[in-house]
């Protein structure tokens, strides 16, 4: 039930139709896994908690640089050369201390992906590299949880929701991680730090849509060009050949 403190503090969700008390608890009662802290992951990460979604994981293992802080809104000066998960979570304390954090210094990889994954209705990817997506997306596919996936370049993001045996999912539009160096990342080739907001604002009004039970954009690849002030949805058909969703493969 929610106290008194919460129900002022949600007051303006519990005001929408869609939400209302028990929309409101059933976000307080929902988990989420976010993978990355970092540009995407930082408004994510606000959102979330400032919505109240009751408890949120998140697994990062860098620590800030300098140069993040053009983007990656968590931070402050002073935390530059410090763990980013730790001053993640207080900052997220700091917004709403009745969400329940586990924050962990960690990488999601092979030897992580199943422990992170127990108790989570959904799962965020905000990383920057093709080897994590791709596994956020056959763990998802493989624990049979709804995944949000975005990523962010230079003027453009673009932002995949996928309902593992619903809609296509990532291995469907990209069958495999590109040849390693046939992509920049932000750091070779640069971003506009608000493209990251904006990306990351999308991912978490999706997931609290689907934490709900509203519908998500599931199958859908969201891309936003902010040199051409221009939104494209591609509808993505599921592939029947695919090596990781495909009933076949499953």
């Amino acid at each position: 039930m929610l106290s008194r403190d919460e129900i002022t503090r949600y007051s303006r969700n519990i005001l929408l139709p869609e939400v209302r008390r028990a929309g409101q608890e059933r976000l307080r009662q929902s988990s989420v896994l976010v993978i990355g802290a970092g540009g995407i992951g930082s408004p994510v990460l606000l959102y979330l908690s400032a919505a109240g979604v009751g408890r949120i994981r998140c697994v990062d293992n860098d620590s800030l640089d300098l140069t993040n802080l053009q983007r990656q809104v968590l931070y402050a000066t002073s935390d530059v050369g410090q763990s980013k998960i730790l001053r993640a979570e207080a900052r997220i304390k700091e917004l709403n201390p009745d969400v329940e954090t586990d924050f962990r210094q960690v990488r999601f990889d092979e030897n992580t992906a199943g422990q992170l994954m127990e108790g989570v209705d959904l799962l965020l990817e905000t990383s920057d590299n093709f080897e994590t997506k791709f596994l956020a997306n056959d763990t998802a596919v493989r624990y049979n949880k709804p995944l949000i996936a975005g990523g962010i370049l230079r003027f453009d993001g673009q932002v995949l929701c996928i309902s593992p045996g619903n809609s296509a999912c990532y291995r469907c539009l990209f069958h495999a991680p590109p040849p390693e160096g046939s992509v920049p990342n932000c750091a070779a080739a640069g971003v506009i730090g608000a493209v990251a907001g904006v990306i990351g604002s999308v991912m978490a009004g999706e997931a609290v849509k689907i934490l709900l039970g509203q519908t998500g954009a599931f199958g859908r690849l969201q891309q936003y060009s902010m040199l051409e002030s221009e939104w494209r949805t591609i509808q993505i058909p599921r592939n029947s050949g695919c090596s990781v969703c495909a009933p076949s493969a499953r």
